[in-house]
């Protein structure tokens, strides 16, 4: 009898070990599925390209124009990006939607231009980036507008520069409060994964109102 209460107490011991086990089995699962679904919808394209529209849609007011890190001579590409940004003091952009459509208005002085946009993605291995598009109605070309870029798509007539030279799309990162389109042409490869290599970045602010 005694054996039998010793080999029961043994075998529930057991049961619970096996249990308890498979119990965090499980849970590490769980929590491994978990943050799997989490970073799909972190890199999920419809979303990035939903809340970056979203977050975009306001009146924005320019603050600044900068060289992004390239091989170009850094005096050159600084005094050209100051001079062209004097130019830009007083540029407004406004992002906002209409019977459906995404539409953009901007104003610089007596220049206007009108037109519609989309927020698209560019995947670099894994990872989708948000870029933004620009169908102009009337007044110049987005690029020429804010980055002085030629028909060739050299920004502010830099040569030379890794991303500068075939600058083509405009990048798009957006807060609550800040707004920054970058043209550039190429990506590259990094240790800490894809990067711009090069280009022209606008920074505007938020306006109130």
């Amino acid at each position: 009898m005694k054996i039998w209460i010793i080999f029961s107490i043994c075998a529930l011991m057991l049961a619970s070990c096996t249990s308890a086990e498979y119990q965090k089995m499980q849970a590490e699962r769980d929590q491994l599925l978990k943050n799997y679904a989490d970073l799909r919808e972190e890199h999920n394209e419809l979303k990035i390209k939903t809340d970056v529209t979203d977050t975009l849609l306001g009146k924005w007011k320019f603050l600044n124009l900068g060289i992004e890190e390239s091989n170009v001579s850094e005096e050159i590409a600084e005094a050209k990006a100051a001079l062209y940004a004097l130019d830009l003091k007083n540029l407004t952009l406004e992002f906002f939607e209409e019977k459906g459509m995404y539409n953009y208005r901007g104003k610089k002085g007596n220049t206007d231009v009108l037109g519609q946009f989309t927020v698209i993605t560019v995947r670099y291995g894994d990872e989708p980036f948000p870029f933004i598009r620009f169908i102009r109605r009337s007044g110049p070309e987005i690029s020429q507008l804010l980055f002085a870029a030629s028909s060739d798509g050299k920004p502010l007539s830099l040569s030379g520069a890794r991303g500068l030279d075939t600058a083509r799309e405009i990048s798009i990162s957006v807060t609550e409060d800040r707004l920054y389109l970058t043209m550039h042409g190429k990506m590259q490869l990094s240790p800490n994964g894809w990067v711009q290599s090069g280009g022209v970045r606008c920074y505007f602010e938020r306006v109130q109102e």
